[in-house]
């Protein structure tokens, strides 16, 4: 006696069966997997933020030249400085382009400032209402985009 779909033929024929639905709609499930990933891509994009601008020639000083950038880069300031200022050149950026300055002593920060801009000289300052105490302090200018790099300058109030 025999139960249908126990017999090895049975099975062969099953197998072929579903093997070939299989092929005939492998054409679909590759066009469907191919659209979703597509998809998921386009969907990401609206979040990246990258750009060709680029930050060059950051330096501290006490002091701007004619042109609103520092003219030498200074390194140590007297704990009685009344004003520093950093400053950078922009190059390649678009209208509008966001650049960030933070000031800090150690790893506690002082303060920040956003400047929007296009290419040329951008410019931040810190004025400490007080003597400042001894030690390193730095400024950070960073274009606010995922491909740019912060340029950190560290300096010693003596």
């Amino acid at each position: 006696m025999n139960v249908r779909g126990t017999d090895k033929w049975s099975y062969k024929k099953q197998f072929n069966k579903l093997n070939n639905i299989m092929k005939k709609n492998s054409g679909i499930l590759k066009s469907l997997f191919v659209f979703a990933v597509f998809g998921a891509l386009i969907g990401m994009l609206p979040a990246c933020n990258v750009s060709t601008a680029n930050l060059s020639d950051v330096k501290l000083c006490t002091s701007k030249g004619s042109s609103g950038d520092c003219q030498s880069d200074m390194a140590k300031f007297p704990a009685d400085v009344q004003v520093i200022y950093c400053t950078a050149s922009v190059n390649n950026a678009p209208e509008h382009t966001k650049i960030t300055f933070e000031w800090k002593k150690g790893s506690e920060s002082m303060g920040k400032a956003d400047v929007e801009t296009s290419s040329g000289v951008v410019s931040s300052n810190f004025s400490p209402n007080a003597v400042l105490e001894p030690g390193t302090y730095s400024c950070t200018v960073k274009i606010n985009t995922d491909n740019a790099k912060p340029v950190t300058k560290e300096f010693t109030i003596e």
